[in-house]
């Protein structure tokens, strides 16, 4: 692949789930695309050091059209970050589909710390994975 370019991995939720467990892998960076309307979290892939290979890649999960973007950080984190492995803070546990999503829209959760609210919630109307 020629540096610069990003690969498509996957062009759909049920591609992405089908082909990709991101269970123990790391959010890195969250951030807005150029054009405002799409999210792209980037992950620390950790089934590459699995699968046998010597460094992990970093994927990035990309939202497109979103139209509800939520962010919950547990309640439970102490007020001094610097006694906190932030890391485990933003490790994968679940990336699945919440109840909301119909036809045009997709409502998908990320849940780090705790499986009962998602970390991340979001309705857009498709999501792609790019290497």
């Amino acid at each position: 692949m020629e540096k610069g370019k990003s690969e498509i991995m996957a062009v759909s939720f049920q591609d992405i789930i089908g082909n990709f467990d991101f269970t123990d892998s790391v959010v890195t960076e969250v951030r807005w695309s150029d054009n405002l309307m799409d999210l792209i979290v980037n992950v620390d892939y950790y089934w590459d050091i699995q699968d046998g290979h010597d460094t992990t890649r970093i994927l990035k999960i990309i939202f497109e059209g979103c139209q509800k973007v939520d962010f919950q950080i547990s309640g439970e984190i102490p007020l001094c970050l610097d006694s906190v492995n932030k890391e485990s803070l933003f490790t994968i546990v679940l990336f699945k589909e919440l109840t909301g999503s119909s036809g045009e829209q997709q409502h998908l959760g990320i849940f780090t710390a705790d499986y009962s609210k998602p970390w991340l919630s979001v309705v857009c109307t498709n999501v792609k994975l790019k290497e």
